[in-house]
């Protein structure tokens, strides 16, 4: 029974977002499996010009041995209105033009890593195991466009710059009273850091559907 009350509430509510012409975007980046994730978007009209955009990511597909940890994972989620330059003459967008959007972006993974230290003081060598967390929290100012074709199919082209903090926390098992530095590790997976500048770049091609 409860199901088809919940199925019955699911249709209505579809039907009727039908009915005032509302449409959706559902789509997944393109290029997150090279940065080690699964990325997906969702596209929610307000109004003739204004949408909102909810990002989620899952963090640690590997699909070679170009990154610089042995293993991660984790997750990221985004929220930002995208805002068109153009407005339509309907009561809510076509989900069609260029665009600007800003963005607030967590993004939070743990890794783990075997290492290698040389000490040059002793001339010893030794060998240990890195393990570490990453939080991110940043800004994003975005701009792209999206093509629907046929009316179906979505392809949506984007980069954004932005600023953020990251907060890192790392243990290695090497012996005590040796300095290790494992470096600064400015790829998120969700995004990039310029260096230790708080500056950060972001972009990418999504394709997917609307309904």
């Amino acid at each position: 029974m409860k199901k088809s009350l919940l199925l019955l509430a699911f249709t209505a509510y579809f039907l009727s977002a039908r009915a005032q012409d509302t449409q959706y975007a559902l789509k997944y980046d393109f290029f997150s499996p090279v940065a080690g994730c699964f990325g997906f978007s969702f596209e929610q009209p307000r109004n003739n010009f204004i949408s909102f955009d909810y990002d989620l990511g899952l963090i640690g597909l590997r699909l070679d041995d170009y990154f610089t940890r042995d293993k991660f994972g984790g997750a990221y989620a985004a929220f930002g209105p995208r805002l068109y330059f153009d407005r339509d003459e309907a009561q809510t967008n076509d989900l069609r033009g260029a665009y600007f959007k800003p963005q607030i972006l967590v993004s939070y993974f743990q890794y783990q890593d075997n290492v290698d230290y040389y000490d040059y003081y002793s001339g010893l060598s030794y060998s240990g195991h890195l393990e570490g967390s990453d939080f991110s929290l940043s800004m994003l100012a975005a701009v792209g466009s999206q093509w629907i074709m046929s009316d179906l199919v979505v392809f949506d082209l984007w980069f954004g710059l932005g600023y953020g903090g990251s907060w890192a926390n790392e243990t290695v098992d090497i012996p005590p009273g040796n300095y290790y530095d494992s470096g600064n590790n400015n790829f998120k997976y969700s995004h990039v850091h310029f260096g230790d500048s708080p500056l950060i770049f972001d972009g990418g091609l999504s394709i997917g559907f609307k309904w």
